[in-house]
């Protein structure tokens, strides 16, 4: 991340011009356009605070993060090094997936972002109305895979078995199911 801050409080001559190679990912990354700027509030702005009471960040260039550092926020860090194979080849995929279903369901087709499209009152309502969304989301795929891909439903995929055993027999007189196996009927 980068701290306008530190520029500020530092006076940090602007850095020269460079060439980034765009087929280096890494070049991309570890450039400072690249990087994300800590904005500033408003009223910061017109009034800077001390150099003493700027976060760390501003203070120095860069900090360090080590493990355990961040407390119970520690379970949302990554092992892997950002834009390596390792974890291209663990998180691609998975990131792939989520956006593309992330995208579905914030389209202008359903869009559970916006609240005007479930106006039920309550939590438990908003709920249920959001996963009824996610649900016709999920059968919109399922239609769509079926309208591309050449596996096509037959009728015998659609058959009923029939219920193998004896005909159903009818409850008894309490209204109770008739027991397994057959039922013999004695007479005197």
């Amino acid at each position: 991340m980068s701290c306008p801050r530190f520029n500020q409080v530092h006076r940090v001559p602007a850095p020269r011009p460079a060439v980034v190679d765009l087929t280096n990912k890494r070049a991309i990354a570890a450039h400072a356009a690249a990087k994300p700027i800590v904005p500033i509030p408003q009223g910061e702005r017109l009034r800077p605070l001390p150099t003493g009471e700027l976060p760390r960040i501003c203070q120095k260039p860069t900090i360090t993060v080590r493990p355990g550092d961040l407390g119970k926020l520690d379970k949302f860090r990554q092992d892997r090094h950002y834009l390596p194979p390792t974890w291209q080849d663990a998180y691609r995929p998975e990131r792939a997936n989520i956006e593309g279903l992330n995208g579905r369901a914030k389209s202008h087709g359903i869009d559970i972002s916006d609240p005007t499209k479930r106006l039920a009152h309550g939590r438990v309502a908003q709920t249920i109305l959001l996963a009824l969304m996610i649900c016709s989301i999920n059968l919109h795929i399922l239609f769509t895979w079926q309208q591309t891909s050449e596996v096509r439903a037959t009728a015998a995929t659609h058959e009923v078995a029939p219920i193998a055993g004896p005909a159903a027999q009818e409850p008894d007189a309490a209204g109770l199911p008739p027991p397994n196996g057959p039922k013999i009927r004695t007479t005197t």
